[in-house]
């Protein structure tokens, strides 16, 4: 079974995140592998174990290779880095046309895909790569039999109420939702052979995509404007002891928070 998944690297949670002026922001150098997308991984390598076959982890990022190193020393057998400077400032949307050209005329069975990316929780790449490569998708799958003799897979997704339970023809694409598999931790010997294994690059040129088609000036999304939070009031400190505490607590939040 042929099996790729598709990987993103975000800043870590934790990262400090500043606005540097109205169309840019200074991002602390912490990333780590989108979560969802870890799952995704989990997905592939266990219909691997099962089926057979091969899993290939494939990003879209012109600086940073960590997720692919952290999709080998989980058990991915290749990496695939699609990097170009032309890329920089690409939508979602231009995202999915670079990741569907260079899978197009690659055989696969199945993509996985975690639900969102965790810096701008967009969700949008996924269905957009399988509706550029013409195959069935389905969003935040909770569940899935693959019958690889029928070519068809069994997945369960949570709906408003209760779970929807699909069949699909394969091939097919997945997001893949919390539930669906814990991601496994990767064993020191693996994280080492990771670190030295070979990332294949592809550029735009060898998909046969011009610079025009990406990057800031392809984007149909455009960024107005980034504001930082507003700040806090400050914090307020009850220092009498019960029960005029509880008195004067419920005075603030009855006068000045009015809450209550």
């Amino acid at each position: 079974m042929e099996i790729y998944v598709l990987v993103k690297q975000v800043p870590d949670p934790e990262a400090i995140v500043k606005v540097k002026s109205d169309s840019e922001l200074e991002i602390e150098n912490k990333y780590f592998t989108n979560f969802f997308d870890e799952i995704a991984v989990e997905a592939g390598l266990k219909l691997k174990e099962k089926f057979g076959g091969k899993v290939t982890v494939l990003t879209l990022d012109h600086r940073r290779v960590d997720a692919l190193r952290r999709g080998i020393s989980m058990g991915a057998d290749e990496a695939v880095q699609i990097t170009d400077p032309a890329l920089e400032g690409s939508d979602p949307f231009a995202v999915a046309r670079t990741l569907s050209a260079y899978l197009q005329n690659k055989p696969f069975d199945l993509i996985f895909t975690g639900r969102q990316a965790m810096d701008d929780d967009a969700g949008i790449v996924g269905p957009a790569v399988a509706e550029c490569l013409g195959i069935p998708h389905i969003h935040s799958i909770i569940g899935l039999e693959v019958d690889a003799q029928k070519k068809e897979a069994r997945v369960v997704r949570e709906v408003e109420n209760g779970k929807e339970v699909l069949i699909c023809p394969l091939p097919a694409l997945f997001t893949c939702q919390k539930g669906l598999h814990s991601p496994r931790i990767p064993l020191v010997m693996n994280v080492m052979k990771a670190m030295k294994a070979q990332i294949k690059k592809v550029d735009l040129a060898s998909l046969g995509l011009s610079p025009t088609e990406v990057g800031a000036q392809a984007s149909t999304i455009k960024i107005q404007k980034y504001l930082p939070p507003p700040k806090r009031p400050p914090v307020k400190i009850i220092k009498e002891d019960f029960p005029e505490n509880v008195k004067t607590l419920i005075k603030l939040l009855r006068e000045e928070a009015k809450v209550i």
